[in-house]
């Protein structure tokens, strides 16, 4: 995500589109890590009697002896601040894609004849 962030505001698209090229790989790899982590959450709350549903890294820390709930509760902490970090990093990306597609549509509208239609909408197509 950051890359993707550095690479349009650079305006590197060839390093946009590199990026953007390996993201099914990454996305099928997240959705396969998803469906390991929800057998191993749905395994883990049959051991401990909870719901699958309750199975979160605060309830297993209850679970634990003192040291391994603190190391616990402090991975906790740090996957929370990736959680915001990532968050926030996507919706820069996301502002910023929206702020270039307007600046292209605006310069889309000005390349064109005098009596066209000032802008172009999210199809391409004259508004």
């Amino acid at each position: 995500m950051t890359g993707l962030n550095a690479a349009l505001l650079r305006g590197d698209l060839a390093s946009g589109r590199a990026i953007c090229a390996g993201q099914p790989a990454l996305a099928d790899a997240l959705h396969t890590a998803a469906d390991a982590r929800g057998a191993a959450a749905a395994a883990l709350a049959r051991e401990l009697g909870l719901a699958a549903a309750g199975v979160t890294l605060a309830a297993l820390a209850e679970r634990l002896a003192p040291d391994l709930q603190a190391e616990i509760l402090a991975a906790r902490t740090r996957l929370t601040a990736l959680t915001s970090d990532l968050t926030a990093i996507q919706a820069r990306n996301a502002n910023l894609t929206a702020h270039l597609r307007s600046f292209f549509r605006g310069v889309l509208s000005e390349l064109t004849a005098a009596d066209a239609p000032p802008r172009y909408g999210p199809t391409g197509r004259r508004i």
